[in-house]
């Protein structure tokens, strides 16, 4: 299946709402609509194209030796991320059922940003804002158990996404985060199960997380490394 271009006014204004650093390109940008698995369109030449997620998510991966996928990297609502072909080796891929994307031409950009000192500076912040993305992913993948992992993850969306009440729509599936965090899912889900029993959190429904004690959340990801942050770290 082809992804479709979707022209309906709905997804630009649901762009125009949301602050990005491509904000004076909304017009212009190409909206694409993917299903669960299509593939995230490709450029047969050599600059590429910016992506922005408008809303869904989508995964760049790969396949492991044994045959297991491994997410390298997660790019969820606000996150922008390139797609070149350069990443033949890589399956660059919608991840939730419904994803609809921005589409930004990257040799059009860098014109504009060798013309212009302003959007030269707003190009940048895309790219400093994927590199703080791996650096988040190398926070979640750094916890010792899988609960560590987890509950990295889920201060991460709390601090993106969280409501007032602690309250967390999980983007993706546990099947989806077991392959990000490369555990089993039977792990993941033994891991939301201690921190529920543990009254660290909630669960609500089968997609809505409720942090119920945010200082034993941190606590989880810290309690091994009291000194995070300093050049040694607690055995």
């Amino acid at each position: 299946m082809k992804p479709i271009i979707h022209p309906a006014d709905y997804y630009r204004r649901m762009l125009a709402a949301q602050p990005h650093a491509l904000k004076r390109l909304d017009g212009s940008a190409a909206i694409v609509k993917l299903s669960r698995d299509q593939q995230v369109p490709e450029d047969d030449g050599p600059t590429g194209h910016w992506y922005y997620v408008i809303a869904g998510a989508a995964r760049c991966s790969t396949i492991r030796a044994d045959g297991r996928r491994q997410i390298l990297d997660l790019m969820l609502v606000r996150d922008f991320f390139f797609v070149g072909n350069s990443q033949r080796e890589e399956a660059i891929e919608a991840i939730s059922e419904e994803t609809v994307l921005a589409g930004y031409s990257a040799v059009r950009l860098e014109g504009l940003g060798e013309r212009d000192r302003e959007f030269a500076r707003e190009l940048r912040a895309i790219t400093f804002q994927s590199l703080e993305r791996t650096r988040q992913q190398l926070v979640v993948l750094g916890g010792v158990t899988t609960a560590d992992k987890v509950s990295a993850f889920l201060l991460l969306l709390e601090e993106r996404y969280g409501d007032q009440r602690g309250d967390i729509r999980l983007p993706i599936t546990r099947y989806d985060l077991a392959e990000y965090l490369a555990v089993s899912v039977e792990t993941v889900c033994r891991a939301f199960s201690d921190l529920q029993q543990r009254g660290v959190i909630a669960l609500i429904g089968i997609r809505t997380v409720r942090i119920v004690n945010r200082d034993a959340l941190e606590h989880q990801i810290g309690r091994r490394y009291p000194n995070a942050g300093s050049d040694t770290i607690a055995a």
